[in-house]
């Protein structure tokens, strides 16, 4: 009888903490407070995709358009004949920054307009085998990590942790201007 009565309070309770928590966790990173990255050697113990399953673009007209490949090579040979730097995302699905950054920022009109229009974009898993050797390559060390590279794979902007639109938006107008 108690734990009906309980359990009938705690299920109202608790359809109303999970969206304040994560209201409260995006203020926070949004406003500038604080910078979240996830540090891959303290990953939760919530089990990740198999290196196998290739990480899918997402089919959301309303999102960045993510290029349909798990290497990255590819994604820098189309860079070279079209002339577009490359918006590379690191991430993993234990990454709440990374959650948020794709639920809340890559989802703004603003942002997914511009990514389309001047990059091509290529997110890795941090867990997958291909997203293992770009970590080694590309010396990342927190997630989330983005980066901006010319044709040839050259670093032009670099960020660990979560960014804001403004960041995002300012890192890549300075990735396209070292490509003029």
């Amino acid at each position: 009888m108690h734990i009906k009565i309980l359990s009938s309070l705690i299920s109202p309770l608790s359809s109303l903490l999970i969206p304040m928590f994560r209201f409260i966790l995006c203020s926070l990173i949004f406003s500038g407070l604080t910078n979240f990255a996830c540090d891959p050697a303290h990953k939760a113990s919530i089990s990740t995709k198999p290196a196998d399953n290739v990480p899918q673009p997402i089919k959301n007209p309303a999102n960045i358009a993510w290029m349909e490949s798990d290497r990255l090579m590819p994604v820098l040979e189309a860079a070279q004949q079209k002339n577009l730097p490359v918006f590379v995302e690191f991430h993993a699905e234990w990454c709440t920054p990374c959650k948020i950054m794709e639920e809340e920022l890559f989802t703004q009109e603003t942002i997914f307009t511009y990514f389309n229009a001047y990059f091509l974009n290529f997110r890795t898993d941090y867990d997958s085998e291909s997203g293992h050797a770009l970590v080694d390559i590309f010396e990342v060390t927190s997630l989330p990590t983005i980066l901006f590279l010319d044709p040839k794979g050259v670093v032009l902007e670099r960020h660990s942790g979560s960014v804001t639109s403004g960041l995002l938006r300012s890192m890549g107008d300075s990735a396209r201007a070292k490509m003029r």
